[in-house]
């Protein structure tokens, strides 16, 4: 009765405002003086029951004197909207076969033939053409009746909808009545919640109510509801089977793409993944027949679950279809990165790729991140059986594929900068040779220089180590365990440091040294990666050497060219001939080929087969950041490094397999560790001699800071001596190296170097390994423990270019101890906690413990 409620300053109704108000309510628009016609027999025909309305009680309330009775009485009563629009000389009208209106069409019956009529004239009395009777609440023909007429099903036509709308009203004499349809199964999923609803609705009892924000919201809700169904009553069919063909379609489409990115047909995919997103909009066209404020208002409350999840659905198809497609942009993008590293190439081609990921990437990450927050907010109870464990599928792959394009994006923005559009960047590029191993991968026997300028590769120079350091005035003084192998330290054995920004640092002071310019960064790479790729691109022919070289031989012929076939003045020829054929091999990839090659490049980042120094503080963060800067990890856990450095073991490291074993016992408020290093030698009986022979390798062990050798076995102290007497000489000592070596002491009954190095405590000792022969050390050592609420963790960081193919680490707790849980999960074997594998990239191992 009142749109708007009058109060007083304390909030309350105020009755006294409403009393001053004309009592008399006027429902007809004004200019219309007749009374209000409902043609009852006409409607009875047409299968639409058309009443008028009595008052609950036999007392009516008189409005004249008390208004706010008239309120309360008001709030009181049950509402129910057709009976109310008849009341009003409406018309329900419903058409078949019809687009879905906005809403309900309302006309006035103000004319045409008037058989028998029911007049409308005061809520207790009901005047028809046969004469006048009273209405009779307490029942027979009175309120209670009626009611139960209002709520009986109507019957629908052949072609209505199956909810019980009504049929079109109209003057014409309608055909007779058909039995009701059954409805569909798949659509009854989608909608008996809308039903339960209605009839819980309209079933209710009535109930005190205060005219409050929660009344308002209740009554919206009911109206929602009743709305809802009448629309999904008339249009239910039709709307669920174009959503479901829609739906079936949009999946084909993205399978397709899925097909085409297989083949690397990147545009065919970009347009698979738009087909998707437009059915995907049609189906959301669909499902929000009622419009968009309707739709989500349902979509809030109770029983109108499935009609929220399919919406979320719907709509996450959407963002994921747009991702794809932009992705597959991207895609396209990298596969042309080749044409980043031809010096002939277009100078515009960096800029263009980069152009294409930075407006993909960030576009597709946040299509997904909403997509995710919109499958997340699915009740799985209100979806098929069948459907639930793709969709949480979907689910638990959101995450993943959101972390996949954010590290996209961030390489992207990497690349750019690494390449640099605009200027000119330097890069020193060392190839470490794993078969000899050095603390950060293995002897450096050859570099490269890399010039960008403008985004573009301009130069290429490959070169052997020992050219460059022999153009080395200063002398400087080598590492104490390689003073009997070399007079001098250069270039190709400053990567003496465990932790690789301190030896690029001192890789790049020495280049500035001996080629007379800097460089803005150092790049190390296993030369196995490049074994990998060519399994990839094809072998190279080297006619001049009577060699094709491919993935499985590469190494041991380039290796024996320069030991046995070469010249001695330029051993390195072979390998200084190969690069730029290589590099060609490369850019010239096709786009297929490309996307494998990015998965080698990854992994090798993941297994330190490749390691990045920058002097741009960005570039370095990014690198320290992704863990490929190979920096020794600061960490307040327990942590454990085993680095090998041969010395004058040719290549050796070739042939021999290691094994790691880590025994951790919790006693005593310490961590006791029994290490036991485990190398065999498989040379001796090889065709190459540089695989015959001996393996002398210094060994670090690398500990938390503050950790005490207990105990060693197996090691050796070789009579190795200096070729010169630096202290009689011009030799020059590094202050890095100095510092290393000077703070260490020597425990001569135990053979080992105890000392400090990048924040740990280290010991250091000889393991000489014969050909056929397998060698093993053991360590007792012990560690402070760390134990954070119970929890124990330890750190395993892999030396760059080092198989180990057998690691393992078992853990002990004390007596009345229990281990709770462990990432990664553990084996139990009689009391310890056990862990097998490879040791392939850096990882922890957590023990959580009551």
């Amino acid at each position: 009765m009142f749109d708007v409620r009058p109060v007083s300053e304390t909030g309350r109704v105020d009755f006294d405002k409403i009393s001053a108000l004309p009592s008399t309510v006027e429902l007809r628009k004004r200019g219309i003086s007749s009374e209000l016609w409902i043609d009852a027999d006409g409607m009875h025909e047409r299968g639409v029951v058309m009443t008028a309305v009595a008052p609950l009680t036999e007392t009516a309330v008189d409005k004249e004197q008390n208004p706010a009775k008239e309120l309360e009485y008001f709030l009181k009563t049950d509402l129910n909207p057709r009976e109310e629009i008849i009341s009003l000389g409406g018309q329900v009208v419903s058409s078949r076969n019809l687009k879905p209106r906005r809403g309900l069409s309302i006309e006035r019956v103000l004319s045409g033939p008037k058989p028998e009529l029911m007049v409308l004239t005061t809520p207790d009395v009901v005047k028809t053409t046969s004469g006048v009777r009273k209405a009779n609440p307490a029942g027979g023909e009175g309120f209670e009746t009626i009611l139960a007429e209002i709520r009986k099903p109507v019957s629908p036509d052949n072609n209505s909808g199956f909810f019980g709308e009504l049929k079109e009203i109209g003057l014409a004499s309608a055909a007779a009545p058909a039995a009701v349809l059954p409805a569909s199964p798949e659509l009854d999923f989608w909608t008996r919640d809308f039903r339960a609803a209605e009839a819980d609705n309209i079933r209710r009892k009535k109930f005190e109510i205060k005219l409050s924000s929660r009344f308002v919201t209740g009554f919206l809700a009911a109206a929602a509801v009743i709305l809802s169904g009448v629309y999904f009553g008339q249009y239910g069919f039709s709307v669920k089977n174009e959503i479901v063909q829609e739906g079936k379609a949009a999946v084909q489409s993205i399978e397709a793409a899925k097909e085409n990115l297989k083949n690397f047909n990147f545009a065919s995919a970009s347009d698979n993944f738009t087909a998707a997103y437009e059915e995907f909009a049609k189906a959301g066209e669909s499902l929000n027949f009622m419009g968009a404020s309707i739709s989500s208002f349902i979509a809030e409350f109770p029983g109108a679950g499935k009609f929220k999840s399919a919406k979320n659905i719907i709509e996450a198809g959407k963002l994921i279809a747009s991702s794809g497609r932009l992705m597959s942009d991207a895609a396209a993008a990298v596969a042309k990165t080749g044409a980043i590293l031809n010096p002939d190439g277009s100078p515009g081609a960096i800029g263009q790729i980069l152009r294409t990921l930075n407006d993909s990437l960030p576009a597709s990450l946040k299509n997904i991140k909403k997509a995710r927050a919109l499958m997340a907010d699915i009740d799985l109870n209100s979806l098929p059986e069948d459907k639930k464990s793709s969709v949480q599928e979907l689910q638990a792959k959101l995450p993943a594929f959101e972390e996949i394009i954010g590290n996209a994006s961030d390489y992207s923005q990497f690349l750019e900068n690494l390449a640099g559009t605009k200027g000119v960047r330097k890069y020193l590029l060392v190839f470490q040779n794993p078969s000899e191993l050095r603390p950060t991968g293995g002897f450096i026997g050859t570099y490269a220089v890399l010039t960008f300028k403008d985004g573009r590769l301009q130069d290429f120079f490959a070169d052997d180590s020992y050219n460059l350091d022999g153009q080395l005035k200063d002398l400087i003084v080598p590492p104490l365990q390689l003073q009997h192998i070399t007079p001098n330290w250069g270039m190709r054995d400053a990567n003496w440091f465990v932790d690789f920004p301190t030896s690029a640092s001192k890789i790049s002071w020495f280049f500035k040294k001996e080629a007379g310019y800097e460089v803005d960064g150092v790049i190390a790479v296993n030369p196995r990666i490049l074994s990998e790729i060519l399994e990839i691109v094809g072998p190279i022919e080297m006619s001049e050497y009577g060699l094709s070289l491919n993935g499985e031989n590469l190494m041991t012929a380039i290796q024996e060219e320069v030991e046995y076939n070469g010249d001695r003045t330029q051993p390195k020829k072979i390998v200084i001939d190969l690069a730029p054929i290589f590099l060609e091999k490369m850019y010239s990839a096709a786009p297929d080929k490309w996307a494998e090659i990015f998965n080698i490049l990854v992994a090798s980042l993941e297994r330190k087969d490749i390691l990045m120094y920058f002097r741009d503080l960005k570039l370095q963060g990014f690198s320290s950041e992704k863990g490929f800067s190979g920096a020794v990890k600061q960490t307040d856990s327990d942590y454990l490094a085993t680095i090998l450095t041969s010395v004058k073991g040719s290549k050796t490291d070739a042939v021999i397999d290691t094994s790691i074993k880590d025994e951790a016992v919790l006693e005593n408020g310490k961590i006791k560790h029994k290490l036991t290093i485990i190398r065999q030698h498989n040379g001796g009986g090889t065709k190459y001699g540089f695989y015959n022979r001996p393996n002398p390798s210094y060994v670090k062990v690398l500990a938390p800071e503050g950790a005490e050798l207990l105990n060693i076995s197996g090691n050796e102290y070789p009579d190795y001596q200096p070729l010169l007497n630096y202290g009689k000489s011009d030799f020059k000592t590094d202050g890095d190296l100095f510092r290393l070596e000077s703070a260490a002491h020597y425990e001569a009954d135990k053979s080992t170097a105890i000392f400090r190095e990048s924040g740990k405590t280290g010991f250091g000792f000889w393991m000489l390994t014969e050909p056929g022969e397998t060698k093993e050390i053991r360590l007792d050592y012990t560690a402070p423990v760390r134990l954070k609420n119970g929890k124990y963790e330890i750190f395993f960081q892999k030396q760059p270019g080092l198989k180990v193919k057998n690691f393992e680490f078992s853990f002990s707790p004390p007596d009345g101890v229990d281990v709770l849980d462990s990432s990664p999960a553990l084996n139990k074997i009689g009391g310890s906690y056990i862990f097998n594998g490879a040791l392939e990239k850096d990882f922890s191992i957590e023990l959580l413990m009551k």
